[in-house]
């Protein structure tokens, strides 16, 4: 593993109690995360065809927290247990990238997200007077 200054770094800094509450809560969200991300996906596959385009935003919400979720819950949550990192200095880099990599496409969808939803509030027309049906038949 290394030596002793390289194995201290790896070593948690709060209470053995507190990273085992986080462990714990780690491990019930993981399992609500796959859950609930897993059932959205499930029924989004299923009523495809009857998806509006706002929606497909909550798909790839639902993807990207799943993808956070398989990805770094695996790792986080038998080192909370044992009170330490348990993996090298290269896996916590990657765990690093993922987090930073999934935790900026869920704040990008997240901020369409909120557009189109002030959009729908602020604008309710502007969805009808800019699609092509209403620009389409203008022109006739």
């Amino acid at each position: 593993m290394g030596n002793a200054s390289e194995i201290f770094l790896f070593v948690s800094r709060i209470s053995k109690e507190n990273d085992f509450i986080m462990g714990t809560l780690y491990t019930i969200f993981g399992v609500l995360s796959i859950l609930g991300n897993g059932i959205l996906l499930f029924v989004a596959y299923r009523k495809k065809s009857s998806l509006k385009p706002a929606e497909f935003f909550v798909v790839n919400l639902a993807i990207s927290d799943l993808s956070m979720t398989m990805t770094l819950f695996p790792l986080a949550i038998p080192s909370a247990y044992a009170h330490m990192w348990l993996f090298n200095l290269t896996t916590c880099t990657v765990y690093a990238f993922c987090g930073v990599l999934f935790g900026l496409c869920s704040l990008s969808n997240l901020t369409v997200l909120s557009c189109v939803c002030w959009l729908k509030v602020c604008c309710p027309n502007y969805g009808n007077q800019n699609s092509f049906y209403t620009v389409y038949n203008s022109s006739i």
